[in-house]
């Protein structure tokens, strides 16, 4: 059993299991070994070359941020469907969560930072899940009991998903990090096209040097409490770095329109950090979203600008 769900085995070792919302530790404990029995029969969850992926990244972060303990965190991995060609990697030290990130391989074969989150919190709130279940009349214990099960999903830009499987039912989408059902047809479309996509992992020999500076943290606020910058033009695409990094004194919105389903969003800019390497002349931002109703997750901004824009809050 992996640190995802310790606090849930070693309670039930205890006798002393703890509720999560309705999912209680047992039911968590039969979803693992029932979605993933098979990745559990190797030693690893995840490649060699990725886990050396996630090791480089963890060092990088653990250079800006010594009192984090990124360097010398334990990683567990967690393969997310559809295809596996995403991981979860899950950052403990001494047995406390500092962070998460998520690994994916291109369709290229290379390997990115898809995102990551600093601090207790992860993508897939178990809490919520057992709240979303409840609200769908869905007992955990008595759908894997009767033959269903429970995946963890992600899909490119940003979503983080849990696929719900019950016998002879349509499979039910929720998404991790708000708790909200998905619609099942563009979740249907997204995952076929993903088990069309073959990946092969490129495992260079030599990875480039990275280094990281410190994280620049903006207040937090509601996109929803002041909806002016719906009115408002989005920033361009070439001035979008600039403001995210010197305008202070101002809220930033990101919405992706229409595919803002696939982000949760509209959401809060609260922050950012810069990345670089010995091998590219210019810096990767990597964008803080969300944060105060929702999950903080660091996304590189030319992942974000594919789907969305950013709106300056109107005072």
């Amino acid at each position: 059993m992996k640190r995802f769900f310790h606090m849930c085995w070693n309670n039930a070792r205890k006798t002393t299991c703890i509720t999560l919302g309705l999912l209680s530790c047992l039911a968590l404990f039969s979803f693992w070994s029932v979605a993933n029995a098979e990745e559990q029969e190797t030693s690893s969850l995840a490649p060699a070359a990725v886990q050396r992926f996630a090791e480089q990244q963890a060092v990088a972060l653990g250079s800006v941020d010594t009192k984090a303990h990124w360097k010398n965190a334990d990683l567990d991995f967690y393969p997310l469907g559809p295809g596996t060609h995403s991981w979860l990697v899950q950052a403990e030290f001494e047995g406390k969560p500092i962070g998460y990130m998520i690994i994916t391989a291109t369709e290229q074969g290379q390997m990115m930072l898809s995102e990551y989150g600093h601090g207790e919190q992860s993508p897939y709130n178990n809490e919520l899940l057992g709240q979303a279940l409840d609200r769908q009349h869905v007992n955990l214990e008595a759908l894997l009991a009767g033959g269903g099960e429970l995946h963890l999903g992600y899909t490119l830009p940003l979503l983080a998903y849990w696929k719900v499987e019950q016998p002879n039912h349509p499979a039910l989408y929720i998404d991790a990090t708000n708790g909200d059902v998905l619609p099942s047809e563009f979740l249907n479309l997204l995952e076929a096209d993903s088990k069309q996509t073959s990946v092969s992992i490129t495992d260079l020999s030599t990875t480039p040097s990275l280094l990281v500076d410190p994280l620049h943290l903006r207040p937090v606020f509601n996109p929803a409490d002041n909806l002016l910058w719906i009115t408002s033009k989005p920033v361009a695409a070439d001035r979008a770095k600039d403001v995210i990094q010197h305008g202070e004194n101002q809220e930033i919105v990101f919405s992706a329109g229409d595919r803002n389903v696939v982000y949760g969003g509209p959401l809060p800019v609260s922050g950012y950090q810069l990345w670089h390497t010995d091998q590219v002349a210019e810096s990767i931002l990597y964008v803080a979203l969300g944060g105060k109703s929702s999950i903080q997750r660091f996304v590189p901004l030319s992942t974000l600008q594919q789907d969305g824009h950013f709106y300056i809050v109107n005072p």
